[in-house]
């Protein structure tokens, strides 16, 4: 084991020592690790994809140390358009599944609070848990009570002693980053009533495989979920999945709701499980068609970057995009800049591609003279394509996903 990560030996889940290796996208620094001009870079972990032959389970071969991950974080919901607007319908839906008339609610990774925030307005007692203080800090100052702690069954245990089980309890896009998954579950299966419902929401890997989102792959997301696999492990705490719903966010993600007790499956449970059978999505074989075709996306999208005649900027200096650039060998000689309207990331440089990050406001200067963008936050372009066209740039997009390359 390194200072910061450790190779594991068998399956996280099952503890199967069966893993076999499925990509490698060679040694990246962890995907949210940005830093100022001048200070030390940040080191660099195997990023390596390998699958489980007892349980179908899609996982990183290495895991980072949390607290080196997420005690500071620099993602937050809010700046996301897409994912504010979304929070609404979620909420819509959570609480039309909830048997409770003003239901008890607790979010684990809550972020900024942005989705507890719409279960507030309706009237609903809520409580954040992130471990990320800096971010918990900005929830708590908005209204929403946050604990800037880890979510274990241990810390479960001891809300259900102070403030009682919840009516509903969620993780959005949190159980993937998880290296003490099972630990999460148990204490989701411990705070949620009886009649209560859980909701996860986390990145369908058929979609990862359908679309080649093989920028999802970085080191906060350990697990690649399909909706078997999922349905499995909360099967291991007696927690059964009823309904599952789309998701916008990340490209593509699956909502699955589930309770304590059985209830009837939907139809669109039936469909989704037949359509994973029909497509072989958990097996090994189509994991590695995935790899092959990560690796020709990768030199095709390095190539048109690296052959354009006029400037490119990015937009999006997200997790992902990380991965992308690394893996692509696309770095400051090919990018002069990458803009986000994160705040937290202006005035710094990407992890292992050294790009400067700067704000929205400086960008609409910047691209005066810019000929092409490539969006690395291509799983929000049709706001984001929106924002730019109606500030004034008339030049084109690169867009490198889905499947494959494109401009527009």
């Amino acid at each position: 084991m390194s200072e910061i990560f450790e190779s594991i030996e068998s399956c996280r889940l099952c503890q199967s020592k069966k893993t076999l290796d499925v990509l490698d996208l060679g040694d990246q620094p962890p995907a949210n690790s940005l830093y100022k001009a001048g200070e030390t870079k940040p080191v660099s972990v195997p990023l390596r994809l390998v699958f489980c032959e007892d349980c179908s389970t899609v996982q990183l071969g290495e895991s980072v140390d949390p607290q080196y991950l997420f005690r500071e974080y620099i993602w937050v919901t809010g700046t996301s358009t897409t994912a504010d607007q979304y929070s609404q319908e979620f909420a819509k839906s959570a609480l039309a599944k909830c048997v409770a008339s003003q239901p008890s609610v607790a979010e684990i990774a809550s972020n900024d609070g942005t989705f507890l925030r719409r279960f507030l307005d309706s009237g609903c007692d809520v409580l954040g848990i992130d471990p990320a203080k800096n971010i918990a800090d900005v929830a708590t100052n908005k209204g929403i009570p946050t604990l800037a702690e880890f979510f274990t069954v241990d810390l479960a245990k001891r809300l259900v002693e102070e403030k009682g089980q919840k009516d509903i309890v969620f993780a959005r896009n949190v159980l993937p980053h998880v290296k003490e998954i099972l630990s999460v579950v148990d204490g989701i299966k411990t705070l949620l009533k009886d009649d209560g419902v859980g909701i996860i929401e986390f990145h369908d890997a058929g979609l990862i495989l359908k679309e080649l989102h093989y920028d999802s792959i970085y080191h906060e997301h350990l697990f690649l979920f399909s909706l078997k696999t999922m349905s499995q492990l909360l099967a291991k705490y007696d927690l059964h999945v009823f309904d599952i719903m789309p998701s916008p966010i990340s490209g593509g993600s699956w909502v699955i709701y589930f309770s304590t007790k059985q209830r009837s499956k939907t139809e669109n449970v039936i469909k989704a499980e037949q359509h994973e059978q029909e497509t072989g999505i958990n097996t090994y074989e189509r994991w590695l068609e995935f790899a092959k075709q990560t690796k020709e996306h990768g030199k095709e999208l390095k190539k048109m970057v690296s052959e354009n005649k006029g400037k490119i900027v990015a937009y999006g200096a997200s997790a992902r995009s990380s991965t992308l650039l690394n893996f692509c060998g696309i770095n400051s000689d090919h990018i002069s800049f990458i803009i986000d309207k994160n705040l937290l990331k202006h005035g710094l440089l990407t992890p292992g591609s050294d790009i400067p990050v700067i704000s929205f406001e400086q960008g609409l200067e910047e691209i005066k003279n810019v000929d092409r963008i490539l969006l690395l936050a291509w799983n929000f372009k049709d706001e984001i394509v929106r924002d730019l066209r109606n500030a004034g740039f008339s030049g084109e997009f690169i867009i490198p996903f889905p499947n494959k390359t494109y401009i527009v």
